[in-house]
Formats: structure tokens, C-alpha cells, sequence
């Protein structure tokens, strides 16, 4: 059985195209932010690292198809579709509203065909030790959803096959393969991607003459925390939430900022860099300013967003989507709302760790394969894609998806500016070794001191032995 922790993550969706079966899917409707943000948070769970959020793979915002045919996507020969009559996909919480969709689909697509959906593990590091389970007793997984982070678990212990790029449609954004791969090699296909973002109350960035373009770099936001604290003492300035392993994505997103990831080219932790502990001192300075929330949609966006405690605050870009229709919905009694990317370090540039999951083919029978490939392109259906975004705000993974959503992006221009971030972000870590998926939980614990008062560097030293006791076994 495989050994992984359980506490706190972030994680990803689901999606399909068309050709003959065609499922009405449930629209999201937006009663308050909690219920709003809480549908992409628990689902979307988006930090690099950390892989035991609540990711359920729904929603679509309207009805969409999946299907294969069209622009070279990958279908089973004849032989194998007559052949194979069950094929298996492992997702995680409720069903997928687009697995439920790729499964209409390839049962129309292939008669006699039974596609089994199992989506009982509440989180991805459920869905491993289930699928190990079955692997165990002998039970047969073909397509399985897979988070970032837990990809090399997928690889070298569940036999994740690999796969080849040119299998996709050709407007599928290739930019974003690099996120899926393992030791050079394509083990999982991006399907749902995230990275973090700092939304903010422009109007009281303009009270306390704050220019939100200045929010670029720590030190921008730093300054603009002081003139917000200065301007009006009853809102606290920032908060980034730090549960759901939040808090490990943002010192891992400020360190890429500057080149450093935390952990190096051979498997091992980079904690003590200066970059690493550069960042870990911007979150120093912004504890100062107030307690952080812990989870960031019960806590950090209901602050936010509706009690209009906090100025600033940190977010995925899943969520971004469902909270300006929330403020906007509001009326006089909402606020101008912005967001940019996260912050990086001085002198930095935008590299952030990349949040979600990738889809992933474990069948080794040859016909096996093939329809679980045509399953995972049918998934990545642009028309499936389309719909994801618009209900939950992810990175569009298909260039087709991406025109198709001209409109959304005209409703929502906030979020126009994270369409072209596809080629800078920088894969998770995916730390080894039995007890490496805990790693990202004990990396936020110590943000978490770091936020209340313990020394960085003492912080970091501290998370650098944790990583390297936790990687070694």
C-alpha cells in the first residue's frame, strides 16, 4: 500500500468534445461567494504540491459533448474497439460530470462498450491508495485523474504508461505538456490548471492612493499594505490563506520568481536557498499586518469578499471567475474588483507553480490503451474545455477552447491577462520516497510559523531536515 498524508492540497478537473453523444450538464449558480468559490476551491484545490483538497472534476457551466473525431485526435483501431468491452476510469468525489460525458460518448461511439466511473476517494491522495488497493486485488484501472504532484507515484508505482503527444488534437496547447511529464517522459496529459493570483478591493486601493500596478513585486505590496494600514486601521491590509497547502505555494511561487525551485534537479529539498528564504520573509512581513486565514475560501474569501475585512488577498485563479460574478451581483453593495498575478520577488519574473491534474492512461493490455487514449482525448474535447472554464476560471489547455471563449473573456477582462501565462509556469514538485506527499503539508506548517513570529531562516533550516527526513524514507 502506498503511504501518503492526507492533510491539506489542491487539485483539479475534467472535460470531453463531441461526436454524436451530447449530456446536459448542471449550470453553477452563484447564491453567495462561500457557495460560489467554495464549488471551484474544494473541486480545483490549486496549489503546486499537495494533493488531498476536495476535487470533485465538476463542474461544466452548461450542457457539452465529448467525442474524438475531428482534429487528429487518437481513436482505437476497429480490432480494439470490437474487442474491449469494459474500461475503467478512477476520478475522485462525485462523478465528473465530464467523465460522465467522455462515457455517453464512447458507449455510443463503441456498442457493447461499458464504461465503469468510480469516484468514491474524497481527494487524489484517496484516489492513489484506492487504486493501489485495486491494483492489489487484481482490479483493472484504465484512465485515472491525477494530480501534479502525485504524477511520479502514478509512473513509478501505479504503471502509468506514457504517452505520446501527437495522440491529441492539434489544438491542444502545448505549452502546457511540460507540466505533465516525469523523469522526460509524458505520463499524464494537463487537463485542468491553476496558478496563484492576489485579488484586491480597488476601491480601497484608490482611498489609500495605492496604483494597483505597483502590486507587481513583494516590495510593491508591502508599501501598498502600509498606505492601506495608514488610509483606514479597520481593514487589514492582506491575507493569504494558508490551508489547503496554500501556504507551500506561495513560498514555492515567490522562489521560482527568482530561478530557485524548492526542491532540486535530484529529488531533494532546496529550503535553505536565499530565494527560498527571501520569500518566507515577504510572508513574514505580511503576518505582521493581521491573522491569516486558514482555508481560503470559508475564511479568506468570505473576508474578502463579503464581510470586507481584508484589502488584498490570495486566491487561485479557479475561484476569480466565481467571485467577480458574486461582487458583481452585488450591485451598490459590491466593490471594484481586481486581481493580478501573484506577486514575485524584486528583480523577479512571473514563473509560478503550476496547480491541477493531468489525465492518465495506467491500461497495459495494447486495445486496452488505446481506447483509454481515446477516452483521455475525448475528455480534452475544446467544446468540454470551453464549458470548464467558463464555470470554474482555469488556464484554457486547448487553443480551440481558448477562441471558443472570446465572449467570456469579454464578460470577465480581469481574467484576459492569465490566457498567455500557459508557457511560464513551472511544474510542482513532486517530492520521492513512501512518505514525499507529506512534504507539502509540513512545508505550509512552517509558513504558518513563519506568518506568526518564528524567525525564516530558523523556519526554513527547521523545513529543510523535515523535507530531507520525509524524502529519504
Amino acid at each position: 500500500m502506498i503511504r501518503i498524508d492526507s492533510s491539506g492540497g489542491r487539485g483539479p478537473r475534467l472535460r470531453g468534445r463531441v461526436v454524436g453523444a451530447r449530456v446536459t450538464l448542471p449550470a453553477v449558480t452563484l447564491p453567495a461567494l462561500c457557495a460560489a468559490v467554495a464549488l471551484s476551491l474544494t473541486a480545483a484545490a490549486c496549489g503546486g504540491g499537495g494533493s488531498s483538497g476536495v476535487p470533485d472534476l465538476r463542474p461544466t457551466a452548461r450542457a457539452a459533448s465529448a467525442g474524438v473525431n475531428g482534429v487528429n485526435g487518437a481513436t482505437a483501431s476497429p480490432e480494439c474497439a470490437s474487442k474491449v468491452k469494459t474500461l475503467s476510469f478512477y476520478g475522485v468525489a462525485q462523478l465528473s460530470d465530464v467523465a460522465k460525458s467522455a462515457k455517453a460518448y464512447m458507449e455510443k461511439a463503441h456498442p457493447g462498450l461499458t464504461v465503469q466511473l468510480n469516484s468514491t476517494a474524497g481527494n487524489y491522495v484517496q484516489l492513489v491508495q484506492q487504486i493501489s488497493a485495486d491494483k492489489a486485488a487484481g482490479k483493472q484501472t484504465d484512465v485515472a485523474v491525477a494530480g501534479f504532484d502525485l504524477l511520479p507515484v502514478f509512473a513509478k508505482q501505479l504503471g502509468a504508461q506514457e504517452l505520446s503527444p501527437s495522440l491529441l488534437r492539434s489544438t491542444y496547447d502545448q505549452r502546457f505538456l511540460k507540466l505533465g511529464q516525469v523523469d522526460g517522459k509524458q505520463i499524464g496529459i494537463p487537463d485542468q490548471v491553476s496558478m496563484p493570483v492576489l485579488a484586491y478591493n480597488a476601491d480601497v486601493l484608490a482611498k489609500a492612493g495605492v496604483d494597483p500596478k505597483t502590486l507587481a513585486t513583494t516590495d510593491g505590496v508591502l508599501a501598498a499594505a502600509a498606505k492601506i494600514k495608514a488610509a483606514d486601521p479597520s481593514i487589514q491590509p492582506i491575507d493569504l490563506p494558508t490551508g489547503q497547502q496554500f501556504g507551500q505555494w506561495y513560498l514555492s511561487t515567490l522562489a521560482s520568481s527568482k530561478g530557485t525551485l524548492v526542491q532540486n534537479a535530484n529529488g531533494t529539498p532546496n529550503l535553505n536557498n536565499p530565494n527560498v528564504i527571501a520569500a518566507a520573509q515577504f510572508l513574514a512581513k505580511v503576518g505582521s499586518y493581521g491573522p491569516q486565514s486558514d482555508d481560503p475560501t470559508q475564511n479568506g474569501l468570505l473576508r474578502f469578499g463579503i464581510q470586507k475585512q481584508t484589502a488584498m488577498v490570495g486566491a487561485t485563479i479557479a475561484s476569480i471567475g466565481a467571485g467577480i460574478k458574486y461582487i458583481q451581483s452585488q450591485g451598490a453593495k459590491g466593490f471594484k474588483f481586481g486581481v493580478m498575478p501573484f506577486p514575485t520577488l524584486p528583480g523577479g519574473k512571473q514563473a509560478p507553480i503550476a496547480g491541477g491534474n493531468a489525465l492518465t492512461v495506467l491500461a497495459t493490455d495494447k486495445c486496452q490503451k488505446e481506447m483509454a487514449t481515446e477516452m483521455v482525448v475525448a475528455m480534452l474535447s475544446p467544446d468540454v474545455v470551453a464549458a470548464s472554464v467558463e464555470a470554474v476560471s482555469y488556464l484554457p489547455v486547448d487553443t480551440a477552447a481558448a477562441t471558443q471563449l472570446a465572449g467570456f473573456y469579454q464578460q470577465f477582462p480581469e481574467l484576459v491577462q492569465f490566457k498567455d501565462l500557459g508557457g511560464s509556469l513551472v511544474a510542482a514538485p513532486a517530492w520521492p520516497g513512501a512518505r514525499g506527499g507529506e512534504v507539502p503539508q509540513a512545508l505550509t506548517d512552517q509558513v504558518i510559523h513563519v506568518m506568526k513570529g518564528t524567525d525564516p531562516a530558523t523556519a526554513m533550516r527547521d523545513a529543510q531536515a523535515t523535507a530531507t527526513q520525509l524524502t529519504a524514507s
